[in-house]
């Protein structure tokens, strides 16, 4: 008699795709932290050291700097947000468990955000007195001291609280050390280009290649702006291309601020820029992945700022000024490319035919850029139309 005996396996439990989500791919995540890194340079009230440098060379006081600088750095950060947030949509990417978010008591404990406040406080204290730029930074500082003391009295003891003071004075100290001897060094290049007549040179054949035409200097500035920029902190290569490539944006009819400005913004995206990339290859070896990929990511992610610097010459309001109208219009055609442009890179389908779709993008971000009043209007139109027939192919398809 032959008895057949079947192996049979514990029955199978259902596993819900949400159970165990992908991971956040190692180059997306160092573009990110490069990408949003470097917007801190551009981000007011407190940008990077090379802004405080700009306040001096340009001759107007620091508030200036932040009022031009504010919706530019907004946009920035949109475009960011939206472009990470789409390309999770389209990767599966789970949202960050609530219980690994540390709570909202613990993140405005005013322990945490007292010495930020105080800091900020302190330095538009010294902007409204119409204090140095240096003086308002003593201001700034003071109050940081100040709200930390008051805000740890009680929790540490006195010897381990002026230990902190002491540390946090050696690193900055060392920090300016760091900054001191970049921007002497980048003022000895700079002397030497200018008693050779390098920068004039340079200056004036980049005008006379592009002769009248205010888009083809901006466009070599710009690109002269990233080579010179790749390899040198942002301070040390904006001291560089200011004094050389910021006269011929003038000499075209461009103002000093938004001339400073426009080769401030392409030297900190240098640093991100294939392909000498110094913010990528930090982040690609601390996520331990290639940084090539790393660099293709952060192109991505930072598309917007490669474009933020020629609105700033298309629509005056960019600086917020020109009037409610000039600042609206520039609202408007930023917002339009900061969801047209992640739209486009991140491949996520609009109308749902991926020919339509690239077309309808690019004479989007096309007329948001077209130097006219009314162009940004129409490229909110084509958006929105092209977002409505797309909802309705999708009801009609469900």
């Amino acid at each position: 008699m032959i008895s057949l005996s079947v192996a049979t396996s514990p029955p199978r439990q259902f596993h819900h795709p949400y159970d165990d989500p992908p991971r956040l791919p190692a180059p997306l995540a160092a573009a990110v932290e490069a990408v949003a890194s470097t917007g801190g340079q551009i981000a007011p009230p407190i940008m990077g050291a090379a802004a405080f440098v700009m306040a001096e060379i340009v001759g107007v006081p620091y508030t200036d700097i932040i009022r031009a600088a504010l919706l530019p750095a907004v946009l920035f950060y949109v475009s960011v947000f939206v472009t990470v947030h789409l390309v999770s949509v389209r990767r599966g990417l789970a949202l960050v468990p609530a219980e690994e978010l540390p709570p909202w008591a613990l993140i405005l404990a005013p322990r945490r955000v007292g010495p930020v406040c105080a800091a900020l406080i302190g330095l538009g204290i010294g902007f409204w007195l119409g204090r140095s730029v240096a003086t308002s930074a003593f201001y700034g500082i003071v109050g940081l001291l100040a709200a930390f003391v008051l805000t740890q009295a009680g929790r540490l003891p006195a010897r381990e609280m002026a230990g902190r003071v002491l540390d946090g004075l050696e690193d900055a100290g060392r920090g300016l050390v760091i900054i001191g001897v970049l921007l002497a060094g980048a003022q000895v290049l700079v002397s030497m280009v200018n008693l050779t007549g390098a920068g004039v040179a340079l200056s004036s054949a980049i005008v006379s290649l592009g002769g009248d035409s205010m888009a083809m200097v901006a466009l070599m500035v710009g690109l002269v702006c990233l080579v010179m920029g790749m390899g040198l902190p942002t301070t040390a290569a904006y001291v560089l291309v200011a004094a050389v490539l910021a006269p011929a944006l003038t000499e075209v009819g461009i103002p000093p601020l938004t001339a400073h400005l426009f080769v401030f913004y392409f030297a900190t995206i240098s640093v991100i820029t294939p392909p000498v990339c110094v913010a990528v290859f930090v982040a690609a070896g601390i996520a331990g992945t290639n940084w090539m990929q790393a660099a293709g990511e952060a192109v991505r992610l930072g598309a917007m700022t490669y474009l933020v610097p020629f609105l700033l010459l298309i629509y005056p309001g960019m600086v917020l000024e020109g009037g409610p109208f000039a600042i609206l219009d520039a609202m408007l055609a930023g917002l339009v490319l900061v969801l047209a442009i992640p739209l486009l890179l991140s491949r996520i389908p609009l109308t749902g035919q991926r020919g339509l779709d690239i077309a309808l993008l690019l004479a989007v971000v096309a007329l948001a850029i077209w130097p006219h009043p009314v162009t940004p209007f129409l490229a909110a139109l084509v958006l929105l139309g092209g977002w409505g027939f797309g909802r309705r192919r999708q009801r009609a398809t469900a």
